[in-house]
């Protein structure tokens, strides 16, 4: 970039002529000398300037004034030039200044544009920055889902194998297996990418959970007499483990409104193994009923059951996890 050179005005101002002293002393003492002339002719007498006239010294006094006269116009005159002189530099340092701002400002002009180019250049590398880094993140995503996806399909398989969750009734394993999903797959999946807003993953874990039972049918049935039976069917040794993993003693209103059948089904084998109920299914649906907003139906389907059931495991930790 072009800029103004300090150097190069200093020289043009060292070419700048000055006014000499010589010249200013000369018009000023001529100034002097003619105005003491003046004075001291104007001062004499009749007698004196009788004198000076047959002595001739007024002639010498005015041919001295026509002579300092004379010098302070060479001296004006000198001076007139001088200034002249000077305006002239002075307007060419004008022109060259004018000359090197306007060169400047183009200057600055051109860098403005490369800065302007190289900003332009810097925006498309941070796009293509964004997009490789969107791309490795989808890529890492899709990675994670696959993994996520092989970890339900291991848990469900274990469990279609039978090598899981032996000795309790259907509806009871499949609360386990779900639990088991989520905590180990799902959850996490769910709370690092897509905030529970997939629910391709859940309704698969659904399908696959459907696919494993043909015994519970497929058209509606109460509610309460499959969570009874859910009980009922489980073996001795099992219950109170059952009861014991869907505890739901302790959990606040808020969440039960949020878990309703996890809520009746804890609440089910939790009054069964307390005490002899005819029909603690049912006791602890209108107890579910009683609390605000825990929406819940009192007939169901094989399908709705296991949806409702991997639905609210699967919110139920992701808000736990939230809140933490």
């Amino acid at each position: 970039m072009s800029l103004i050179n300090f150097n190069y005005l200093q020289e043009k101002e060292s070419e700048i002529p000055i006014i000499t002293d010589k010249i200013l002393v000369d018009l000023v003492n001529s100034i002097q000398v003619n105005d003491d002339l003046i004075s001291f002719h104007q001062k004499r007498g009749l007698f004196g300037q009788f004198f000076d006239n047959l002595t001739g010294a007024d002639r010498k006094r005015q041919l001295a004034i026509d002579k300092n006269v004379n010098i302070s116009m060479q001296s004006f005159h000198s001076w007139v030039l001088d200034i002249s002189n000077n305006l002239n530099v002075s307007n060419n340092a004008i022109i060259t200044i004018e000359e090197k701002l306007i060169e400047t400002r183009q200057a600055i002009r051109n860098q403005r544009q490369d800065i302007n180019l190289l900003q332009d250049i810097v925006n498309q590398l941070q796009y293509k920055v964004e997009d490789h880094e969107h791309r490795i993140l989808k890529l890492e995503q899709r990675v994670y889902r696959t993994e996520v996806q092989h970890r339900i399909e291991d848990a469900i398989a274990a469990w279609q194998s039978k090598r899981t969750y032996q000795g309790f009734h259907w509806a009871i394993q499949v609360a386990f297996v779900t639990r088991e999903i989520v905590d180990y797959a799902l959850g996490d999946y769910e709370r690092l990418i897509t905030k529970g807003k997939d629910s391709q993953l859940r309704q698969s874990i659904s399908d696959r959970i459907l696919a494993t039972d043909n015994t519970i049918p497929d058209c509606d049935f109460p509610l309460t007499n499959f969570l009874n039976l859910s009980y009922s069917e489980t073996s001795p040794e099992n219950q109170e483990l059952a009861g014991y993993l869907l505890e739901v003693e302790s959990i606040s209103e808020q969440r039960i409104a949020k878990t309703p059948y996890l809520f009746t089904f804890g609440k089910t084998l939790e009054l069964a193994k307390q005490q002899p109920h005819q029909d603690p299914a049912k006791a602890a649906f209108e107890l579910c009923r009683n609390y605000p907003n825990a929406w819940i139906y009192p007939e169901t389907s094989k399908r709705e059951f296991v949806e409702r059931i991997v639905n609210e495991t699967a919110n139920d930790r992701l808000n736990l996890i939230t809140l933490v």
